[in-house]
């Protein structure tokens, strides 16, 4: 996609950030676990949200930009305890109409370059309906493997989903 700007969610992203989850929300068949009205953030709650993650040192929030447009999301969330700092789970969203056109790869490629680089995280999972197989698809490209399977663990759209447990280990450590 032309025109496309990857950078580090900031508080003043907020208002945008509230508006772009819950027009996604109210989307019919998209495999994120929220439904329409679900995304409750307070504009104060979501700026907190983003410094909160700016300032744990193995958390990232990147937003996607497009002619000043915001048109994808993705969150690294690391753990909180030193039991489980090297371990992050992943969630990323792309708008409808900016999908399929290498906006998901580009937000993967600089989480997983930056995942990398912060010599904290040694892991990633995430969690995708199993009928999402472009998600499924892009994980895959970026070394993630279905570590499990859960049944009937979303409902959305009137129907309960079932989701794939996939994970990438950034480096083998010895147990």
């Amino acid at each position: 996609m032309q025109n496309l700007i990857l950078r580090q969610a900031q508080p003043e992203d907020a208002v945008r950030i509230i508006a772009y989850m819950q027009a996604l929300a109210a989307e019919p068949n998209i495999g994120i676990g929220l439904s329409e009205g679900e995304f409750t953030q307070t504009e104060e709650q979501e700026a907190r949200f983003i410094e909160d993650l700016a300032q744990s040192g193995n958390s990232l929030f990147l937003v996607a930009e497009a002619d000043g447009k915001l048109i994808g999301l993705l969150t690294l969330q690391g753990g909180k305890r030193r039991s489980d700092r090297h371990a992050a789970y992943l969630g990323i969203t792309v708008a409808n109409g900016c999908r399929n056109q290498g906006v998901g790869k580009a937000l993967m490629q600089a989480a997983m370059e930056w995942a990398r680089a912060s010599g904290t995280l040694k892991r990633i999972g995430l969690r995708v309906y199993t009928d999402n197989q472009p998600a499924i698809h892009l994980y895959e490209n970026f070394g993630f493997k279905v570590e499990g399977q859960n049944k009937l663990a979303l409902y959305r759209d009137n129907r309960f989903h079932d989701v794939l447990l996939m994970a990438l280990l950034l480096e083998e450590v010895p147990g």
